[in-house]
Parts: C-alpha cells; sequence; structure tokens
C-alpha cells in the first residue's frame, strides 16, 4: 500500500498545473469524524498523537479528546505555556525531537495573529501527562528574521508564517506569501504568490531562543497564487497540505479549500474544492494512517452548531 501511494503521489505531482483532486483519486470520502463538544473559544491548531486528538483555541487553551474512542466531551484541558491573548493557535505541529521527561514528541505552535508583537515567533512547547493531567512549559522559542532576503534575491513574505514540519525529510518550513492573502489586500490573483521557505529544524541543544536568518535559509520554493485566505496545514513527505477559506460565510471569495503544493517542482500537485461538503472555516490539517483530517470553526451567532472535525480520503 505504501508503494503504490507514493506512486500515486509522484504521478499527481508530474500533472499539469490545474489538475483537480478529484481527477487523481478513484474514491473521494469526506465524513464527519468528531463534533467536539467542550468548546471555549475559537478552534485554530489540530495535532494528534497515539490515542489523542489536541484540538487548540484561540489564546492558548487544548482540549483533549479520545481518537480510539471518537467522545465528543474532552478527556482533558490544559493552557500552552505561550498562551495569551495574541497568541491565535493558529496551526501545532509535532516534531521529532522529545524533551526528556516528555510523553509526546516537541510541539511547534504558529501564532498566525498579523501584527502582533509575537507574529514571527514560533513557540515550542514541551507536553507532559500524568495520569489524565495534561502540562506543557515552554522548551524553547525560533523567530525568523528576514532582513536581506530581497537584497540576496529572495522573495519576502508579508508576514504570519506558518511553521510546518516534514518529519520524513527532517526539515521546518515557513509558509506565507507575497502579500496579505485577504481580498482587501490580494485584489487580483496574479499580483501575489505562495512561498515557503525550508530551514534545519534547531535542536533544544541550541538554546532556548533561536532566530533563524538568511544564513540559515536552506531552500525558498514559490506557488502560484489562485485561493484567498490561509489558513493553517501540515506536510508529508515535503508536500505542504494547507486550507483555505471561510466556508459559506463567504462562498464567493473564501471558499473551503484545500490545496497541496510540492516543494520539491513548485507545483500544485492536487486541490480540493469543499465548499459543499464542508460549509463551515477550516483551520487546520492533520495525516493519520493514510486520512486527512479538517479541523473547522463553527459560529454560535450563525446559527452554525458545534465546530466538526472532518475526516477525508487522500490518493489510495
Amino acid at each position: 500500500m505504501k508503494k503504490l501511494f507514493l506512486f500515486l503521489w509522484i504521478f499527481a505531482c508530474g500533472a499539469a498545473y490545474g489538475q483537480s483532486f478529484g481527477g487523481l483519486q478513484i474514491d473521494s470520502e469526506c465524513t464527519e469524524f468528531l463534533v467536539k463538544e467542550g468548546r471555549g473559544r475559537a478552534q485554530q491548531g489540530l495535532e494528534m498523537y497515539g490515542r489523542y486528538i489536541f484540538s487548540l483555541e484561540d489564546g492558548g487553551h487544548v482540549n483533549v479528546y479520545d481518537f480510539k474512542n471518537v467522545d465528543p466531551v474532552p478527556v482533558a484541558g490544559f493552557e500552552l505555556a505561550s498562551s495569551g491573548k495574541d497568541n491565535h493557535a493558529n496551526n501545532a505541529e509535532f516534531g521529532i525531537e522529545k524533551k526528556p521527561g516528555a510523553s509526546f514528541p516537541l510541539m511547534y505552535i504558529s501564532n498566525g495573529k498579523v501584527g502582533s508583537d509575537i507574529e514571527w515567533t514560533c513557540f515550542v512547547e514541551s507536553i507532559r501527562k500524568k495520569g489524565m493531567k495534561f502540562t506543557s512549559e515552554l522548551a524553547q522559542t525560533i523567530t525568523l528574521d528576514i532582513t536581506g532576503f530581497a537584497e540576496a534575491g529572495y522573495e519576502p513574505i508579508f508576514g504570519a508564517p506558518s511553521w510546518l514540519i516534514d518529519r520524513e525529510r527532517k526539515a521546518l518550513w515557513v509558509f506565507s506569501a507575497h502579500q496579505r492573502t485577504t481580498p482587501q489586500a490580494t485584489v487580483n490573483a496574479e499580483d501575489n504568490f505562495y512561498i515557503a521557505y525550508r530551514f534545519r529544524i534547531p535542536r533544544l541543544s541550541e538554546g532556548p531562543s533561536v532566530k533563524l536568518t538568511l544564513a540559515d535559509l536552506q531552500a525558498q520554493v514559490t506557488f502560484p497564487f489562485e485561493t484567498w485566505f490561509t489558513q493553517a496545514g501540515c506536510m508529508q513527505d515535503g508536500k505542504i497540505f494547507y486550507c483555505f477559506g471561510v466556508g459559506k460565510i463567504d462562498p464567493e471569495k473564501r471558499p473551503s479549500r484545500i490545496r497541496v503544493y510540492d516543494t520539491d517542482t513548485g507545483t500544485i500537485c492536487a486541490k480540493y474544492n469543499l465548499n459543499e461538503e464542508i460549509p463551515f472555516e477550516m483551520e487546520d490539517l492533520v495525516i493519520r494512517d493514510g486520512w486527512l483530517y479538517v479541523n473547522t470553526n463553527t459560529s454560535p451567532k450563525r446559527g452554525q452548531g458545534k465546530p466538526i472535525i472532518y475526516k477525508l480520503s487522500l490518493p489510495r
């Protein structure tokens, strides 16, 4: 199955730009996986490890759900060490290294709040579980400084870096765009493009605070811009899975979409157009066991009900 999966991805990413996801997938399936109770604030980042689902909320609270039992009620909850009003907790990524005494690999938290003092900072958290009590401590901060990028011939991002871990290739990627991706800031698609920077994954031995600069940049890849309103995503073996839009709140300008970007070729190698299947604002993505899980946020003021994690099939 693994060899077949990789073959399909090689075929997909060699296809012409614009090839849709549906054209590559024999059995496209999108179902509700978990309708979540325990909501506090707006739903944001999502990660999974073992039997636990980590669902982040704006400000840094984490609700923990049981993946095996798919219980809608959280089995636990805790605050990130980086919790605060400016931490949007937009994206969550488990890395490779584990701090001694921790129960999980390091978790990398993207802020995602444009204009914040911590906009360019990634919080690296170490989570410990004792019984059913979860706690987190700040193990490291990583800050991006793009001074000199343009002068050296690289494309500068506007801000709001999304920090993505490619565990298969042991790389840290930053994904953003040349201009902010709202319809107000990017009126015409041809004026914008997406940008991905590749760095090493800093080790904890490098100290509690790491600044990544031009000297640390390993590669840059740019991608065509053809969908608005970036949210968050994940990586698998050199490919960036990223979600966009707010669903039926704004179906014309900001529909629910997922794009898959190949960092080897600089192309879009798969597209999901999901406004009918996922009518809510998509927030973050997780790949697990050959499936793509989609975290969404719903608005009680709009009568949208409880937030849902969807389960979406991958090419196989």
